[in-house]
């Protein structure tokens, strides 16, 4: 019982952690270096995962459709959606971008309706709305004045790339749970999908000329420890959670739950960055919370 929005908070947890850390990372090499890296570091993690827990190096029995569809959803979603999300991180930082990626939640649920016929209860949109409001509340607190790095573009880029980044989410959740059914190991889907996503990123950096830059930049030390972190926290066990939270939940009430990691942020920039959150962020995440209350009643 709730497996599946247990599933979607703990990767709010995970994504929380994973945030801050790829921001760190990509303010020193930039956010396409990190996204070209955390791939193959969470593919060996999770290829250790699979190996110590089923036996198995890499995924078998996968029927070409599920193939398909898994392969799909790392490069929408892993490949080219993160790729723009951490570009967004960058520009606006971990609160304001991850503000972008409230809008996850509704194409979620558009494109599961049209693509899967998945169709949400009154209560489950009203819930939606309610989590939605609170995390934009908290995200656009003007309190939140970390050094923003423009080098990577302006704030309007920066929103466009955080559009790009919930579209490439949203369709790669509902790619994912047309192709893993009520059945399919999440774990094995997860590193398909990473895979996938390996391949992708890789040979596009190689067609540009781009390897041995992106290698060198795994000799920034402090660097390589927030990334094998982040990665860790959100391509490995994030991500395998995900699967699992839309693998046994509605896929627009997973985004949604997964979405309330900015509210998760709080309590990490206070530790992280000895930053006081304002009553306007705490008032947010009270209202987030109802809303995902409503979403667990439903």
């Amino acid at each position: 019982m709730f497996l599946g929005e247990m599933a979607a908070m703990g990767t709010s947890f995970c994504w929380a952690g994973g945030s801050i850390l790829f921001a760190m990372a990509g303010r020193r090499i930039g956010s396409y270096n990190v996204n070209k890296l955390r791939i193959p570091i969470a593919t060996v993690f999770l290829s250790i995962v699979l190996l110590v827990r089923y036996g198995n190096l890499f995924p078998t029995g996968c029927d070409s459709h599920a193939l398909i569809y898994l392969s799909l959803s790392g490069i929408i979603g892993l490949a080219i959606g993160d790729t723009f999300y951490f570009r967004c991180l960058v520009i606006l930082g971990p609160r304001q971008g991850s503000l972008m990626m409230a809008l996850a939640p509704v194409m979620t649920a558009l494109i599961a309706f049209f693509m899967i016929d998945e169709r949400l209860s009154l209560m489950a949109i009203a819930g939606i709305f309610v989590t939605l409001a609170g995390v934009a509340w908290v995200t656009t607190d003007k309190k939140d004045n970390a050094d923003l790095d423009r080098r990577e573009g302006s704030k309007a880029f920066g929103v466009l790339m955080g559009v790009g980044g919930a579209f490439g989410q949203a369709m790669g959740l509902v790619l994912a749970k047309e192709a893993m059914g009520d059945s399919f190991n999440p774990m094995s889907a997860t590193l398909i999908r990473m895979i996938a996503a390996f391949v992708a990123i890789w040979i596009f950096a190689a067609a540009r000329g781009e390897i041995i830059d992106t290698v060198k930049a795994l000799a920034d030390k402090r660097c390589l420890a927030a990334l094998s972190g982040a990665a860790f926290l959100g391509p490995t066990i994030g991500v395998w959670l995900s699967l699992v939270a839309v693998q046994h939940t509605q896929a627009g009430i997973a985004a949604t739950l997964m979405s309330t990691f900015p509210v998760v942020i709080i309590p990490l920039t206070i530790i992280v960055h000895k930053e006081r959150p304002s009553y306007r962020a705490v008032l947010g995440a009270v209202i987030a919370i109802a809303g995902v209350a409503m979403l667990f009643i439903e």
